[in-house]
């Protein structure tokens, strides 16, 4: 995991120790984690003419995107049960639970399908 994200600290939570940050904002469906900014995923990509959305963290959206292609989350990943079930989101998922709510750099996995 080390390869694909690095941790950078937002000078937002600089000064914050992860319990007080980790307090505030939504929870991510995917991760679970409580954050400040949540965004919309669609588990079926729009660009397949999916309308349902999820509220994910930026990175596990970032991470979802960068893991998978819009065809392979629109016919394999339709649901974050499905997305769980994955072997490199469970990989991912155990990591990202224990960080705390901060900017992580997300690349691009170099065997993404």
């Amino acid at each position: 995991m080390a390869s694909i994200y690095s941790s950078i600290y937002s000078s937002e939570s600089a000064g914050r120790s992860s319990s007080e940050a980790e307090s505030q904002g939504d929870a991510c469906a995917l991760c679970e984690r409580r954050v400040r900014r949540i965004t919309k995923h669609h588990l079926i990509p729009k660009s397949e003419g999916g309308t349902r959305t999820v509220d994910l963290c930026l990175t596990c959206h970032k991470t979802l995107h960068s893991f998978f292609t819009n065809r392979a989350l629109a016919t394999q990943l339709r649901s974050i049960e499905a997305l769980r079930r994955d072997p490199k989101v469970r990989k991912y998922l155990s990591w990202i639970r224990k960080q705390p709510d901060r900017s992580i750099r997300v690349r691009v996995s170099r065997d993404r399908r």
